[in-house]
């Protein structure tokens, strides 16, 4: 019998719970040794505005997701970009994915956000028909990124 999947919110006392769940996204995403000093994760687990869920089993992170809260301008509200989503290459297609987007949907609409929304690669072909599984809606839009370097001037991507 496989084991149950907790997912849970972390907050400031989960620091290491916080880096192996953010060593794990790494990994998953190919995107360096995901290795964050304590203060960095402290830091980071203080804000109120940031949200990191881990999908636990038998306490050891098998998928994360990260979530910003955006305050808006046009309305006295806010909205949750979700960031990132990974799930473990073993434990994929397993439900962990959605459990993640569900209870970090649910819980942010809960504290009074009731729309999240996150970006996906129209070639990444898996996360579209994921999202849309979940029932999505998608909104073609096309993401520029700004980076600076040491002469100042921004590199477009």
């Amino acid at each position: 019998m496989e084991a149950h999947i907790d997912v849970r919110r972390l907050v400031r006392e989960d620091v290491l719970l916080a880096q192996q769940t953010f060593k794990l996204m790494a990994e998953v995403f190919d995107e360096g040794d995901g290795v964050l000093s304590e203060s960095y994760v402290t830091a980071l687990l203080s804000r109120t505005d940031f949200w990191v869920m881990s999908a636990l089993r038998d306490g050891v992170p098998v998928g994360g997701i990260t979530a910003h809260v955006l305050t808006m301008t046009r309305s006295e509200s806010q909205e949750l970009f979700i960031y990132d989503l990974a799930v473990h290459q073993e434990q994929q297609r397993r439900g962990i994915g959605r459990l993640l987007v569900e209870t970090l949907c649910r819980e942010a609409a809960a504290a009074g956000v009731p729309v999240a929304f996150v970006p996906a690669d129209v070639e990444d072909d898996h996360a579209v028909a994921f999202y849309h599984a979940l029932g999505g809606s998608a909104a073609p839009a096309t993401i520029f990124t700004f980076e600076r370097h040491g002469n100042g001037n921004p590199r477009v991507n």
